[in-house]
């Protein structure tokens, strides 16, 4: 065995690695197939094909001399053109930015062979930095490339520790591995500063270069230090609110961007032999390289959404603050990485919301707005009552309990729109369990804090006393929400084949119209708690007028949510009617030739299995979604014509929405501020939306005229041809909205 191993050139710890993975496997097929596979393990390392040099970073061919296999003949020290220095930091621009979008540094930053000098052996000072121990005679090497490399660098480690600091997805959204290289972690910035005055200072004294050349190297160095500056701020922007290093770094992307073309490449600065001296357990993989102007385009994107991302720093209100935080992560395309793990620090650190804000608050407020406005389970408080038997006591006592309980789960609501958009919605459908579970805890709380509260029931005609259970009905609302954001991001991901898109949009108004039925019924018990306040004695403490701010914000935001559920639900309506009457006449197109393993039956539960284990609301039998879902029974005509009542009355839903705005005003603000681009986001999104309703109208005018046009001619098939549009194409107005393009068939 171990001959077999050295013969054919693997290392031994691969050699560990894939014995272990054999054993394992062999484990898992039971001990007669484990016998044979344990037999054939020296044949299988003996072939080539495990052996081969795509499969290991440290293998040397026989014969191969062992210098020329590990390192490369470029020298850093031989002299470079203004050219080849605008080309070399350009090209370490592009690196920098593909590991920014998740490859690994050694596919792309760490193949320069100038920061493999720069960073190993790892140097103890500043001066230990550089790319050779004699350094070179020409400053434009050993001053300004190597303080454009070691900020470059020093920008990647406050990168890494931000991001490997918050919840990311290894390899999906980043990729943390240093393989045993250091960052220059230890360094303060202002030597880093310093170095780059010195080169800015520098490269303006020369009179032997091209002004232009000269304006060209200059906005890169500038860019650096703004940038270097910018990241450096962190979370520390909860207190600076500068927004000026992100804005600089903007301004001078323009002369960048325009200097392009003047630099020069140095592909033999860049070598995949690094690969060979880096701790690493992956095979060797291709250097990534991405053009210039995809680099500047992200790097453009990233420096904006930081900028925009401090406009929602002021904390407004639990409705506001979830709405910025969810706009701004629903761009297209979506944030970089870093932002999103900087919002995720922002939005939660050390249990207070936006640094201010207490998580505990956080929630009393959320509570205050929906289902508790002016109510005694939020203002007890065992500091103004001391009595344990006291009723109020109590009431504090468990309300606490409850707030350290569900503050937790209720940020990780909000922190999940920071992940990526298909682990955001699997992590949905996990959290959405546990919500279910948390709502009958909360129902629990409800029949305790009840009878120490007093609460009088509501008597419905001719029903039995109904009691308000206002924090479990807000974790159902909490749920509902959850449960309405997974049908909808399925959409978006295209998760849906073309044939279950009928099904999937009748499904989301079931959710609407129980989420509004939800909403309906806190509503009552909040007019008829508010009614109950006008009625009691005056208030003692003079807060009569606070009371009466807390219900009417409480009205106002159930309004704005009743208003958007009901839009939702309409639309849904609408493309779900559109969507039958093409299916039912075949001209709708599939996702694929029909399977003999596959049925609707079971599409339906793969598409149900999030939400087989939830109590409430109860998963719709299959037969009953089946018949709801087909409108079996209803004619074609009646089908179309509900579609045409279900979209007009979704464009006006569409367009209150829109006039009700992305935020709750505040009243005691003496002006309100002007608009944010998260609320012009907003805005345009609810835009979006509109004119996928006019694209929806459009199509069920089209489906009306064929069935005329069929009746008449007493054939039964339209003469229509339907494309469902992809997402991210001109014609999906959308990623929620699937609007089918409907046209007639030409006669040819």
């Amino acid at each position: 065995m171990t001959a077999a191993w050295k013969a054919a050139g693997l290392t031994y710890n691969r050699y560990l690695a894939i014995a272990a993975r054999t054993v394992r496997r062999s484990l898992k097929e039971g001990p007669r197939l484990a016998s044979e596979r344990r037999g054939q393990m020296d044949l299988r390392f003996a072939k080539w094909e495990i052996m081969d040099s795509k499969m290991d970073s440290g293998y040397v061919a026989p014969g191969e001399n062992l210098a020329q296999a590990l390192e490369d003949d470029y020298d850093v020290r031989r002299p470079l053109t203004p050219e080849e220095v605008v080309g070399l930091m350009d090209q370490l621009l592009c690196h920098e930015v593909a590991w920014h979008k998740g490859h690994p540094l050694s596919q792309t930053l760490f193949t320069s062979i100038y920061l493999d000098k720069l960073l190993w052996p790892v140097p103890r000072t500043m001066d230990d930095a550089r790319f050779d121990r004699v350094p070179s005679d020409s400053p434009l090497i050993n001053l300004v490339l190597r303080a454009y490399c070691l900020a470059l660098v020093k920008a990647c480690d406050f990168v890494h520790v931000r991001v490997a600091t918050e919840y990311y997805y290894e390899e999906e959204d980043f990729v943390s591995q240093l393989y045993n290289r250091n960052l220059l972690s230890a360094f303060d910035i202002s030597h880093f500063h310093r170095l780059l005055d010195q080169a800015v200072a520098w490269v303006a004294e020369q009179t032997n270069i091209d002004q232009k050349l000269k304006d060209a190297i200059r906005c890169r160095l500038v860019f650096r230090h703004e940038f270097l500056s910018a990241l450096h701020q962190d979370i520390e922007v909860l207190e600076t609110r500068s927004a000026e290093n992100f804005a600089s770094c903007i301004t001078q992307l323009q002369p960048l961007s325009e200097t392009v073309a003047l630099g020069k490449p140095v592909p033999d600065a860049f070598s995949l032999k690094i690969q060979r001296k880096l701790a690493s357990t992956v095979p060797p993989r291709p250097m990534v390289n991405i053009t210039s102007d995809d680099a500047l385009a992200h790097l453009k994107r990233l420096c904006q959404d930081a900028i925009d991302m401090q406009q929602m720093l002021d904390y407004t209100g639990p409705s506001n603050f979830k709405n910025a935080v969810w706009t701004l992560l629903s761009r297209k395309p979506q944030p970089s990485i870093y932002i999103r793990c900087l919002l995720q620090a922002l939005i939660v650190s050390n249990m207070t919301i936006l640094g201010v804000v207490p998580v505990k608050e956080f929630l009393h407020d959320e509570l205050a707005e929906l289902v508790l406005p002016a109510n005694i389970l939020l203002e007890a408080n065992t500091d103004e009552v001391e009595v344990p038997s006291d009723p109020r006591f109590q009431i504090a006592q468990k309300m606490d309990g409850f707030m350290k309980r569900f503050a937790q789960p209720f940020v990780d609501t909000v922190r999940c729109a920071c992940l990526n958009r298909c682990r955001m919605r699997r992590t949905l459908c996990h959290t959405l369990v546990d919500w279910d579970n948390l709502q009958m805890e909360a129902e629990e709380l409800d029949l305790e804090l009840r009878t120490l509260s007093a609460e009088p029931p509501l008597q419905f005609q001719g029903g039995e006393p109904t009691w308000s259970f206002p924090l479990s009905s807000w974790a159902y609302h909490q749920k509902l929400v959850q449960f309405r954001l997974i049908l909808q991001m399925g959409f978006e991901l295209s998760i849906y084949s073309p044939e279950e898109l009928p099904g999937m949009y009748w499904y989301l108004s079931h959710i609407c119209s129980t989420h509004l039925g939800h909403i309906d019924r806190i509503r009552t018990f909040t007019v008829a708690a508010r009614k109950r306040d006008l009625m009691s004695p005056g208030d003692r403490s003079g807060s009569s007028s606070q009371k009466a701010s807390a219900f009417h914000r409480s009205f106002h935001a159930l309004e704005r949510l009743t208003t958007h559920i009901i839009a939702v639900d309409a639309f849904a309506i609408a493309l779900h009617a559109l969507y039958v009457v093409l299916a039912r006449h075949n001209v709708l197109p599939s996702a694929s030739s029909p399977q003999a393993y596959s049925t609707d039956r079971l599409r339906y539960e793969i598409r149900m299995k999030p939400f087989i284990p939830i109590t409430l609301p109860e998963l719709v039998p299959y037969d009953e979604y089946q018949r709801e879902a087909a409108l079996e029974g209803d004619s074609d005509a009646t089908i179309i014509e509900r579609a045409s009542k279900a979209i007009t009355e979704a464009r006006k839903a569409w367009e209150a929405t829109l006039a009700n705005g992305a935020f709750i005003d505040d009243p005691s603000a003496p002006t309100q501020p002007p608009p944010s681009a998260i609320e012009e986001d907003w805005k345009r999104d609810v835009k979006n939306t509109m004119r996928a309703c006019i694209g929806t109208s459009l199509a069920v005018e089209a489906v009306k005229k064929a069935l005329s046009t069929a009746s008449s001619i007493e054939n039964k098939s339209l003469n229509l041809e339907v494309i469902v549009p992809e997402v991210g194409s001109k014609s999906r107005w959308h990623d929620w909205w699937v609007v089918p393009q409907v046209f007639e068939k030409s006669k040819t």
